[in-house]
């Protein structure tokens, strides 16, 4: 479920329609949780669909990184990437907000931090100062660490914050994005400083 303060709109002729803030959003919102209204469907039972299923799988479903295609029941499927995101998802079945997110303003992630599939490639035209350009799912290390990086910062405010999805979040589901996170962002450092070695080597 998304965040009560949002609604979907159009926004241009190019990327069609998002998700816009309606109210001020604080950093370490929670401004998507799944619930028992989304959909998990495996991945064996995409494999068999017929073929004609495989641009809707494509448009309207993501990966979990658990071997199941999410498919949203409200406008949550209208997020927007953008290479500078103010929100970020976890394999947990929530995102939050990185930042503080003004009325008006358009809610995104980095869908490259997010079990992209090969065919789900796209050029971005999201304007943001260091946009990438070509997005795939090879996952770019410096994205990921950043993602990661904000995500386990925003997580510090997610007490304080106003929570209206609070009760849709299992908590056991928080303390292991904590833990995974924390993780993540290690071996993200970690592959990129053992790269600088031998590059200096």
């Amino acid at each position: 479920m998304m965040h009560p303060h949002t609604r979907c709109v159009p926004i241009d002729a190019v990327v069609g329609e998002g998700v816009i803030a309606t109210q001020h959003i604080p950093r370490g919102t929670l401004v998507w949780v799944m619930d028992a209204l989304d959909q998990a469907i495996p991945e064996s039972e995409i494999a068999v669909l017929p073929a004609c299923w495989a641009p809707l799988v494509d448009r309207w479903t993501f990966s979990d990184g658990r071997r199941h295609r999410v498919l949203l029941w409200d406008h949550g499927r209208y997020v927007n990437h953008s290479c500078a995101p103010n929100c970020g998802g976890t394999e947990f079945g929530f995102e939050i907000a990185l930042r503080d997110i003004e009325p008006g303003e358009q809610l995104s992630n980095d869908y490259a931090t997010l079990f992209m599939g090969p065919s789900e490639a796209f050029h971005c035209e999201c304007g943001a100062l260091r946009c990438r350009g070509d997005i795939d799912h090879r996952q770019v290390p410096e994205a990921v660490a950043a993602v990661r990086r904000a995500l386990t910062q925003a997580l510090d405010f997610i007490e304080s914050a106003p929570q209206p999805l609070w009760p849709l979040l299992d908590p056991q589901r928080l303390q292991s994005a904590r833990l995974s996170l924390t993780q993540s962002l290690a071996d993200v450092l970690q592959s990129r400083s053992t790269r600088r070695r031998a590059v200096s080597g």
